[in-house]
């Protein structure tokens, strides 16, 4: 088995700078303790106790003693009640908390009306309520939000270790709400580089280990994004590694909480190295072993055994037919489980619920369809690949694309065409090709152009034009434009200059006495600049010289008829033909 470690897994630069400093206090042989467990770590907690450093609930519990105050901060008023004890106080709140706490206090201070985005009873929130004075009001999710009413002046800050998803959509509905409102960006970027982390590295393996505490609130993150992609295990130590989980993939990824300690990880580590757990012969399978345990989150594959009007039988394997809801699979308007799924036909699912007492599985196959489309746009983004989509729908600011597994995309209106398009309403329904420019999970955002397609498509079409070209040529070409001093025309998406001097062997006051725009006509090459992509056309001189045959026609003596076209000094002009 082959083992992958994140690279940012473990403790975070607070975390390890507050386990350093309780350490170098404790070695100073004063009574050391910490109000609350210093971290969110059971191992941590342990390893600070067996080197004299106990918790305690309350500060008089440490009067006369070294009291060490955590990395999530605690309220003002606690500060305050510390500092009138003799207590010698070290504070090792971290940064990106104190300065929460700080805009919280002067938010308040300001009377304005201040919300929290946050776990109600997590210790940072709490201390940041404190720090506002009571004032504020915590929320968890949209429903918490649409729940309360909100005044004006109003703000909104969040934990430093909230889903940073969640956070987006709250801040979205709170502006919406609150358009003059201000949004204070206090998620920690250690948590965010984390939660990327952990979600690059389960699309390169087959089951995820997170390593940490029930209690810590960023490994819990750490598992909802992995969970969505790979089946996924949270494990305090290497005690309670799953045998099952390891044995059935060949290669697993480990990542860990901020406040789990490298030596944690190093042991879950080895154990999943040393193990080196393989899968018995197949006469060795027990009927136990038969008898699959699906994991949440496990991607499968199984046979279609029933097709009902509301749910798919699925045959997965190891004695086990699991069902596909209606509700999980996607659906385009009129379209039934009928038409996407016919008995004996293959289905990738993901697993989301799994009774091993009852034998129940259902799966999902919106989930994983989904998961897999936003890899597939991911990876156009990045190669810049054509992509295709219908268009379900037109606003005044531009269209909305599906794209396939629930996920639609807006194309702007200035990125529909190359040129300015003053009605949406002729792509509606049709199949339209694009470029992927931007993407946003968190907001479930994708942003396409059709214009730079058909800039690319344009430009190379002139790049094949220019080397194509050669002066001498007759080629056909469109007139597109007419000027004072002649015409333009597309020779192949590129357009050419035909000069006024070389419209016609007869003298032209303006190309409009030529030529049309719109009209076909055959032109003859006469220069090609390919680096500064000019072409030099002559309309004339792909028409017969009427100077050729001049000395045919008119003998010197002949008695001709003729229009005086100009007078001069000198003489008169006259046109013979």
């Amino acid at each position: 088995m082959e083992v992958k470690v994140g690279e940012h897994a473990g403790f975070c630069p607070g975390v390890r700078q507050a386990v350093e400093k309780a350490l170098a206090e404790a070695a100073k042989g004063r009574p050391v303790f910490t109000l609350g467990p210093l971290v969110h770590n059971e191992a941590v907690v342990k390893y600070l106790s067996d080197r004299g450093i106990e918790v305690v609930e309350e500060p008089e519990q440490a009067v006369g003693a070294t009291l060490v105050i955590r990395t999530h901060g605690v309220a003002l008023e606690t500060m305050q009640k510390i500092k009138s004890l003799s207590i010698d106080l070290l504070d090792t709140t971290c940064p990106r908390v104190r300065r929460v706490q700080e805009i919280a206090a002067r938010l308040s201070k300001e009377g304005i009306d201040l919300i929290i985005f946050g776990q109600y009873n997590h210790p940072e929130v709490v201390g940041m309520v404190g720090w506002a004075g009571g004032k504020a009001v915590v929320v968890s999710s949209l429903e918490d939000l649409e729940s309360i009413d909100i005044k004006h002046p109003a703000a909104l800050i969040a934990q430093t270790t909230g889903n940073n998803a969640v956070f987006n959509v709250i801040k979205e509905a709170f502006l919406t709400r609150v358009p003059t409102g201000q949004v204070f960006e206090t998620l920690c970027p250690e948590v965010k580089l984390r939660q990327e982390e952990a979600r690059q590295l389960a699309k390169q393996v087959e089951a995820m280990i997170v390593v940490g505490s029930a209690t810590s609130a960023n490994t819990a993150l750490l598992v909802e994004e992995c969970r969505r992609i790979r089946p996924t295990c949270r494990v305090v130590d290497a005690g309670e590694l799953n045998g099952e989980l390891l044995r059935r993939n060949k290669v697993v990824g480990v990542t860990a909480g901020a406040s789990t300690p490298h030596w944690t990880i190093k042991e879950v580590v080895e154990k999943m190295e040393n193990e080196n757990i393989e899968v018995e012969n197949e006469e060795q399978f027990t009927y136990q072993d038969s008898v699959k345990s699906f994991l949440v989150g496990e991607q499968a594959k199984g046979r279609v055994v029933q097709v009902n009007s509301d749910e798919v039988l699925i045959d997965i394997g190891y004695k086990t037919e699991a069902v596909l809801p209606r509700s999980e699979v996607h659906l385009n308007e009129g379209e039934t489980l009928a038409d996407l799924f016919s008995p004996s036909s293959e289905i990738e699912i993901t697993v989301i619920e799994s009774d091993d007492s009852e034998g129940k599985i259902v799966v999902s196959h919106r989930r994983l369809a989904k998961e897999n489309r936003w890899q597939e746009l991911e990876e156009s983004l990045k190669s810049q690949s054509v992509e295709e989509g219908r268009v379900k729908q037109v606003v005044p600011a531009g269209m909305v694309l599906s794209l396939g597994a629930g996920i639609e995309g807006f194309m702007p209106g200035s990125l529909v065409d190359v040129r300015y398009v003053p009605d949406f309403k002729p792509f509606l329904n049709e199949v339209v090709r694009f470029k992927v420019i931007e993407i946003n999970r968190e907001k479930d955002k994708v942003i396409l152009s059709r214009k730079k397609l058909l800039e690319e498509e344009i430009a190379q079409k002139r790049a094949e034009t220019l080397s194509s070209l050669q002066a001498g040529t007759i080629i056909e070409g469109v007139v597109r434009r007419l000027t004072d001093f002649g015409a333009f025309v597309d020779v192949g998406g590129i357009d050419g200059l035909i000069h006024i001097s070389e419209l016609s062997w007869e003298r032209v006051g303006h190309p409009q006495e030529v030529l049309k725009v719109g009209e076909e006509v055959s032109v003859k090459v006469l220069d090609v600049n390919p680096e500064r992509e000019r072409i030099s056309l002559s309309l004339k001189q792909a028409l017969p010289d009427p100077w050729t045959d001049v000395d045919q026609e008119f003998k010197s003596g002949m008695i001709i008829t003729g229009k005086i076209t100009r007078l001069v000094n000198f003489g008169a002009f006259v046109e013979l033909k």
